[in-house]
């Protein structure tokens, strides 16, 4: 397998590796789509292109063996990439990066659909993203938005704070927490804050509505590094009652796992599970009908000249 460094933006600022896919022995529509696929892995706060704990490394090099490309690369003023040329938000400044990247992919590779992986604020960058570039076709999304619900309210309620209340250890805490004690005292932001911010419920759902009613398929995956707004299995449908029963979104909940996955273990199982979904997704895009006048219909965006292409490639492989 290949790795390739780019260099590429607008100002040249932006740095990523372009990770080759390993032909593999499929043959027909199958492996034409996963050669016209690439998945691009988008920096989580303030963390370089290879992740957190190398999370982007492995998960491209399992994709790879699956036959599928990835890049991965930084956002500007993080890692290698330079912070020239930033207008707009973060947000705004990440989905015009985001667009360059894939403009990259398709000049060099000749890529012409995109699955988008991101973790914490890369989830954020990543629907963004998704909503301002139709070549995107899917997002696996990790920590991402969250909302309050009576049942999270709940048992946050009952496993968070009342064990603090019941305990002497955390009142003395507390204590000393209330009185002055400049030996102690820190600039740093105090622990538990983040500045991250979330639109509102209502916009969130507009957005992943816009997205799945344009086919783009969703894979939302949470962990207990988030319980202050996300705490079980099915909140995902308690927080947006309206995406019950799409099919184009897949819910996952973690307890056990944090929010870096630190453990190589979970790591490994969520590396598994994010490159089986991004293989299914584009299976499952190759949903192909022939009429009785042989016409061929293809769904979910596949350009007709690359089926043609792989009918006749299945038929040199029968």
């Amino acid at each position: 397998m290949i790795e390739t460094p780019h260099v590429f933006g607008s100002y040249e600022n932006l740095y990523g590796i372009h990770r080759e896919r390993i032909k593999t022995f499929e043959c027909g529509a199958s492996d034409s789509i996963k050669s016209k696929t690439a998945v691009l892995m988008l920096t989580p706060g303030m963390l370089g292109n290879a992740g957190p704990y190398r999370l982007h490394v492995e998960l491209a090099e399992s994709l790879s063996h699956r036959g599928i490309a990835s890049f991965r690369f930084d956002l500007s003023g993080i890692g290698e990439s330079l912070a020239v040329g930033n207008r707009g938000t973060s947000l705004q400044r990440a989905a015009h990066e985001v667009r360059q990247a894939i403009d990259l992919l398709e000049q060099e590779h000749g890529y012409d659909q995109y699955i988008l992986f991101g973790l914490c604020s890369g989830a954020d960058d990543a629907i963004v993203a998704a909503l301002a570039d139709h070549r995107i076709v899917g997002a696996s999304l990790m920590d991402g938005c969250g909302y309050q619900t009576r049942s999270h309210s709940m048992g946050l309620l009952r496993r968070k704070y009342l064990p603090k209340v019941l305990s002497f250890q955390k009142w003395l805490e507390q204590l000393k927490r209330i009185l002055p004690n400049h030996e102690n005292s820190s600039a740093t932001m105090p622990l538990g804050l983040d500045v991250r911010e979330f639109p509102d419920r209502e916009q969130s759902e507009r957005e992943i509505k816009s997205l799945i009613n344009r086919s783009v398929k969703l894979q939302f995956i949470y962990t207990s590094g988030v319980i202050d707004y996300y705490s079980y299995e099915k909140q995902f449908y308690d927080m947006f009652p309206a995406l019950r029963d799409r099919p184009e979104i897949t819910v996952i909940y973690r307890s056990q796992w944090d929010h870096t996955l630190m453990v190589k273990e979970d790591r490994s199982e969520l590396v598994q599970m994010v490159s089986h979904w991004v293989e299914s997704t584009l299976v499952a895009g190759l949903k192909v009908t022939v009429s009785s006048q042989d016409q061929v219909t293809a769904h979910d965006g596949v350009a007709k000249a690359v089926l043609s292409s792989a009918l006749v490639t299945a038929a040199l492989c029968d």
